[in-house]
């Protein structure tokens, strides 16, 4: 049962929290704000999932109408992956059906903690800050992306985007990890990486969210996740304006650090340690 309205306060300043190394880094914050919402808050995890949505959904597009302003967001990479990650999370959840869960979470936490070195390990020293806001496949004048996708192989991106839906659809969490870790791999800027996974992220997590509550999975007071959603839609503003101040290494080893959580997380539910998902 969660913690009485009394201690709504806490919800402003643990959105704003998560709001900030969320934007900065490119994720949603659902693997952030679930475990904080169950453990902390006291929430069921059905609940929690609802919750998380409704803040995420805050935190994207706070984040995406700055990243936006500042002309760091790659529309066309952004739409690739919005039009796999929709089949990814149907997938991810009818499997469920079939195979335990929890061994899913397993593997799909081993992958991406394989991610998550691969991440830590690559060097994008390359990018001089110069080209945080005007990259080279960037039109500064126009302040709209090129034809090019700033990634080196679409066809793993259509993959990757896939493999996060499905990571979403399977455990409701660790799609933006996946996504954001993958632009960065395969060639992107960490920062309009970041940028472009806010952008894709916000539409899926609103129409998430809207399907939730027109089928009645949460039931709870709507103060919970209205006052985390202002905490984390101011902490998106700070996230972005620091993103643009900060070193391109700091914001990969970042993500890395967050990817590796979320697959030490997703390996804990594999042997029953945290919730049922």
């Amino acid at each position: 049962m969660p913690l009485g309205e009394e201690f709504i306060f806490l919800a402003i300043p643990i959105g704003l929290l998560i709001g900030i190394i969320c934007s900065i880094v490119g994720l949603g914050g659902g693997v952030l704000i679930i475990p904080t919402s169950i453990f902390l808050l006291g929430f069921e995890p059905k609940s929690a999932i609802v919750v998380s949505l409704f803040s995420m959904t805050a935190l994207t597009i706070s984040a995406s109408i700055s990243y936006m302003k500042k002309h760091m967001v790659n529309y066309r990479l952004a739409m690739l992956y919005n039009l796999w990650d929709i089949p990814g999370v149907i997938l991810g959840g009818a499997i469920t059906l079939f195979i335990a869960n929890s061994v899913l979470a397993g593997i799909c936490g081993s992958i991406i903690i394989v991610l998550a070195i691969l991440l830590f390990r690559k060097d994008t020293s390359h990018f001089s800050k110069n080209q945080d806001s005007s990259n080279q496949n960037y039109d500064q004048n126009k302040g709209q992306s090129k034809s090019k996708l700033d990634v080196s192989n679409p066809y793993i991106a259509s993959f990757s985007s896939f493999s996060g839906g499905f990571i979403t659809g399977l455990a409701g969490l660790g799609g933006g990890t996946a996504d954001t870790t993958s632009m960065i791999l395969l060639g992107m800027n960490p920062k309009r990486a970041a940028a472009t996974s806010e952008f894709a992220m916000a539409s899926t997590s609103f129409f998430g969210v809207l399907m939730h509550f027109l089928i009645g999975t949460y039931n709870g007071s709507l103060m919970w996740p209205i006052f985390l959603s202002l905490g984390t839609i101011i902490g998106a503003q700070i996230g972005t304006y620091l993103s643009t101040r900060m070193d391109n290494t700091i914001v990969r080893k970042l993500l890395a650090c967050l990817a590796a959580y979320t697959g030490i997380l997703l390996i804990l539910l594999m042997f029953g340690i945290g919730w049922n998902v």
